[in-house]
């Protein structure tokens, strides 16, 4: 196998794939499935909550407050969570979409390889960055204004840089042979504009955990056909 195969990425691609779904399924699995204040809808777990944080108010939602028994089985669970999203989580997914890209590059598609590539880089600074936020948040709950104004740009930038990201690989996935690979392209751009809808609009934000969920799922399975097959490459993209 030649060092620059595509066939290399792709396999590479599934591997984090897997890895970052694993370690997702996992948090989900020992996460709290309600905030401190009450009752939780699925489409808002206290971790989603906490990222999207606007106010000292909504991280008492999810905390609950000073004195509330609650608090401090919320703080253990969610420093682990942002423990493994800077240790692991946020290392899986880099390293899923970025082998993706650079397997499309291997294929000749440039431009359409680097723009998601950047897109992935800015994905991985933001979510440094508010995981980073998450923590010290943490350590002085309900934080302070700066804080939570730092944590919103750091995920709105994270997840708007993973929606251009699910744009790039659905298009790229669009430009490449196979009625499937279209279809597969269609959903994952689909899903790349659920994700940017959920996130700016409250009432869709729904929308927001099916897009990422979406996005994820048709990269990780184009990626293991790809590697399973060998597809042609597109030369002079």
């Amino acid at each position: 196998m030649a060092v620059d195969s595509p066939r290399r990425y792709w396999v590479l691609s599934v591997v984090f794939g897997m890895a970052a779904v694993a370690l997702v399924a996992w948090l989900a699995a020992v996460m709290p499935r309600q905030n401190c204040s009450g009752a939780q809808l699925w489409w808002n777990p206290p971790l989603l909550a906490f990222q999207l944080s606007r106010s000292t108010g909504d991280i008492e939602a999810v905390f609950g407050q000073a004195d509330d028994i609650c608090r401090a089985r919320m703080v253990d669970a969610l420093d682990l969570a942002n423990k493994l999203d800077v240790i692991a989580v946020i290392a899986a997914y880099t390293g899923f979409l970025g082998c993706f890209f650079l397997a499309l590059r291997r294929h000749g598609y440039t431009v359409l390889a680097q723009t998601g590539l950047i897109a992935v880089v800015a994905a991985f600074v933001f979510g440094v960055l508010e995981a980073a936020l998450r923590l010290h948040i943490m350590q002085s709950l309900p934080g302070t204004v700066t804080s939570i104004v730092l944590l919103t740009i750091g995920d709105t930038g994270r997840y708007l840089a993973f929606a251009i990201a699910g744009a790039c690989a659905g298009i790229g996935m669009l430009a490449r042979a196979g009625m499937l690979g279209r279809l597969a392209g269609i959903v994952c751009v689909v899903g790349a504009v659920m994700v940017a809808l959920g996130l700016n609009y409250f009432p869709a934000r729904p929308a927001l955990l099916i897009g990422l969920a979406i996005v994820s799922l048709v990269v990780l399975l184009y990626a293991a056909g790809a590697a399973v097959r060998g597809a042609p490459s597109a030369a002079g993209r």
